[in-house]
């Protein structure tokens, strides 16, 4: 994978399709990495795609530092591909945490996003649940560190079938240092909710694709549909659930090059 140095970080990055092709940049949740978006990738061939391992995740670089993590930290790896890459603009989108650091460059650095794809993002009613359970995962990591220490070398080695996504993305999460996870939570569990206010959504008016489903307490469906009620130009999808999308990735991609096409990205 190439790599991309911020400061004492280095940062992975995939590239999938064309590459004259219109650039989109796709960020991964919350312990994750850029593999969780291979398949979405694949379903966008008119489209150069960036897949960006944020620092914390995947192969870059680990920090065991809290203060390291937050959401302008991550959103300024994303800001570090595009000038590594001499793009000015691109499409960016993400999912889950990758929607809220997407949201976050838009607010910061609207110049740069020419469309957003937000994928259940996390506002102020998802905090309830998800402050105490982050909270329990970050000393569950703490906890078993030494654990998942010696049984990191044999796990990394269990074959795997090729397209296993979930069980490459659970071995991803079990073999990773978790120590490292621990203050990744720890940072991310200061932050305050993202503006959803009317005010603040309505200067973005960059074209969105809000994608949202129900039964979710953490990803809240209400949240995206008023966040997709109060930017300028977006387009609201909706699913029953959270595997519509995740186990049929094609329905996600579909629903993407739709939007690409009606907004001439």
């Amino acid at each position: 994978m190439p790599v991309v140095a911020r400061g004492d970080l280095r940062l992975y990055y995939a590239e999938r399709g064309p590459a004259q092709a219109p650039p989109v940049v796709l960020l991964h949740g919350l312990l994750l990495s850029s593999r969780t978006m291979e398949r979405l990738a694949a379903g966008l061939p008119d489209h150069r795609v960036y897949l960006l391992d944020l620092h914390g995740h995947g192969r870059s670089t680990r920090p065991r530092d809290a203060d390291r993590y937050s959401i302008d930290e991550l959103t300024d790896d994303v800001v570090a591909l595009l000038d590594h890459l001499g793009i000015e603009r691109a499409v960016v989108g993400g999912m889950s945490l990758g929607a809220n650091v997407t949201l976050q460059l838009a607010l910061r650095h609207p110049e740069r996003v020419r469309a957003m794809i937000l994928e259940m993002p996390v506002f102020a009613r998802g905090l309830p649940i998800g402050r105490p359970a982050f909270t329990a995962l970050s000393w569950f990591f703490g906890a078993a560190a030494p654990v998942f220490d010696v049984l990191r070398p044999g796990l990394s080695r269990v074959p795997l079938p090729e397209g296993a996504h979930e069980l490459f993305q659970l071995r991803e999460i079990l073999t990773a240092d978790h120590r490292a996870a621990v203050a990744l939570l720890r940072g991310l569990l200061q932050e305050e909710a993202p503006p959803d206010d009317a005010e603040t959504l309505r200067r973005l008016t960059m074209p969105a694709l809000v994608v949202g489903h129900g039964g979710d307490p953490l990803h809240v469906l209400d949240d995206v549909i008023d966040v997709a009620e109060r930017m300028p130009d977006t387009t609201l999808v909706t699913a029953a659930s959270f595997f519509d999308f995740r186990v049929r990735p094609g329905r996600l991609a579909e629903e993407v090059r739709a939007f690409f096409d009606r907004n001439d990205l």
